[in-house]
């Protein structure tokens, strides 16, 4: 097989790790030219580095530990070379700039940052049991072998299976303290074992979603039952992020047309988010509101925002949960417990009152979708 030219490798280097961080940012002409010239240099020495890496790190099997390789090494070398030699670059070219404000902004638009990463583990919890009731069966772990007491797939699955239903109208309380009674709102979670020689069997996975929204007929998504947001509602009050978005007319939106509650998080387009896999990672799901129902609850980022957690007057008001657990093994021929991922978001009980009253109880419904 043909070796990869030196600069088809470095750019499939900087597309793998850098380029996210390069386009958010916006860099000056000149700095990606300068990243690949100076990665371009060093392609030989990486590649050795990174295969001698690989090789040490391999596991048995397919997957590889998310180690922090000589190719990412470099390639973060590069970067911060680049961005060291921009002031001197713009001098040359006539432009002279303040040093210390402009190089505090163009560090603070390339670096990396642990910020959700911190909020994230701020919201973690250990896996509650708190969902709704035709879903309690899936309290129970995907098994990782057929046995009689635990069929595959769960019977209980089948009338949920690959299709939206609504199943009830009110939410799931809270039994957990501290948060007794609250409402949740949202929910998603993921189950799954990887294939297993001995005994022969097939991986498994297991998706489940519950989402309250206003609605007056059947759900009509595809999906799963959120929108996508980006998770700025966390960090931002709502009057900056939506300015004209009044108390009034966010009600009027919540009453009129539907839509879920709950929003699926994604952190691609934040500045400093970490390569996925990479150093300090972020959960795989999390969850936010819908602003018009942050504005009709009048609720505010906690400070300093160092959860995920929106607050009011009386404290806490909206909280997302997050819970993560690994593959565990005993010795024998299978692991105990298969690796689950989950989020959910919770509102407290006068909130969800006040909000049952704004919209109209007998529009709220729990939409429910699983998939196998």
């Amino acid at each position: 097989m043909t070796e990869p030219a030196p600069s088809d490798q470095t750019t499939a280097i900087i597309k793998d790790y850098l380029s996210g961080r390069l386009d958010i940012a916006g860099v000056p002409p000149g700095m990606r030219e300068a990243i690949e010239s100076r990665l371009t240099e060093r392609t030989e020495e990486t590649s050795k580095r990174s295969e001698a890496q690989i090789k040490q790190l391999r596991a048995r099997g397919p997957g590889r530990p998310p180690a922090y390789y000589a190719y990412e090494e470099d390639a973060e070398d590069a970067l911060q070379a680049a961005a060291a030699g921009t002031r001197t670059a713009l001098a040359m070219a006539g432009q002279v700039v303040d040093p210390i404000p402009f190089e505090r902004q163009i560090a603070r638009r390339l670096a990396t940052s642990a910020t959700w990463a911190i909020r994230s583990e701020g919201a973690r919890v250990p896996r509650p049991s708190t969902r709704p009731s035709r879903l309690a069966w899936s309290l129970a772990p995907v098994p990782w072998i057929d046995t009689g007491d635990a069929p595959w797939p769960p019977p209980e699955a089948s009338e949920l299976m690959g299709r939206h239903r609504f199943i009830d109208t009110e939410p799931a309380l809270c039994a957990e303290p501290p948060y007794e009674g609250w409402a949740q709102i949202g929910l998603l979670e993921r189950q799954f074992t990887f294939e297993s020689r001995s005994p022969r069997q097939p991986s498994r996975q297991m998706l489940l979603a519950a989402g309250l929204l206003p609605s007056g007929g059947q759900p009509t998504s595809k999906s799963l039952p959120f929108y996508v947001s980006r998770p700025s509602i966390w960090s931002r009050p709502h009057t900056e992020l939506c300015p004209s978005l009044e108390r009034e007319q966010a009600q009027s939106i919540l009453a009129t047309t539907a839509g879920p509650l709950t929003c699926l998080l994604q952190f691609n387009e934040e500045l400093g988010s970490p390569n996925p896999g990479r150093g300090a990672g972020i959960h795989p799901f999390l969850l936010g509101p819908r602003i018009e129902l942050v504005t009709l609850l009048g609720l505010r980022p906690e400070t300093l925002a160092l959860r995920l957690t929106l607050v009011d007057d009386e404290g806490p008001a909206l909280v997302c949960r997050q819970w993560r657990g690994f593959l565990i093994h005993d010795g024998n021929y299978e692991p105990l417990t298969p690796a689950v991922h989950g989020t959910d978001l919770i509102l407290r009980p006068d909130l969800f009152t006040q909000l049952q009253t704004a919209i109209e109880p007998t529009r709220l419904r729990l939409d429910t979708t699983l998939t196998l």
